[in-house]
């Protein structure tokens, strides 16, 4: 083991032990108190405009028209990539333009930020659940 990774194990330790040393990031980074977790996921169809397949979380943009005909973007978070290939997902698995139906738990600030619960696809392929 080589000194760097030394060192590196001890930062980690020490902030698994004392995380407010890390400014409050350790802890904040899974935290879902800006979303309506204590009511019932939404459901949005629309167009996937941009499926961004990275760490720490996959991101899916998509657009769903509005009430009075405006196409709104909605973006939601998945899960880490690996929850995601657990799930079944690829970095294939969406592309722009591909017709999506979304279970959605929206911010609880009322902007069109969401936790994807669930996510089926137009031809009934089932990504998340």
């Amino acid at each position: 083991m080589t000194m760097r990774w030394v060192w590196v194990g001890a930062v980690y330790a020490t902030l698994a032990v004392f995380p407010q040393l890390g400014g409050g990031v350790v802890q904040a980074h899974h935290s879902q108190a800006g979303f309506a977790t204590d009511k019932e996921a939404i459901i949005l169809e629309g167009t996937v405009a941009e499926y961004r397949w990275r760490n720490p979380h996959v991101l899916i943009f998509w657009d769903v028209a509005g009430e009075n005909g405006e196409v709104v973007r909605w973006v939601g978070e998945l899960g880490s990539v690996n929850t995601c290939i657990a799930n079944g997902m690829t970095k294939t698995s969406l592309i722009p333009g591909d017709k999506i139906t979304v279970h959605a738990i929206p911010s609880r600030a009322g902007t069109p930020v969401s936790l994807i619960e669930g996510l089926v696809k137009e031809d009934g392929t089932v990504l998340s659940d």
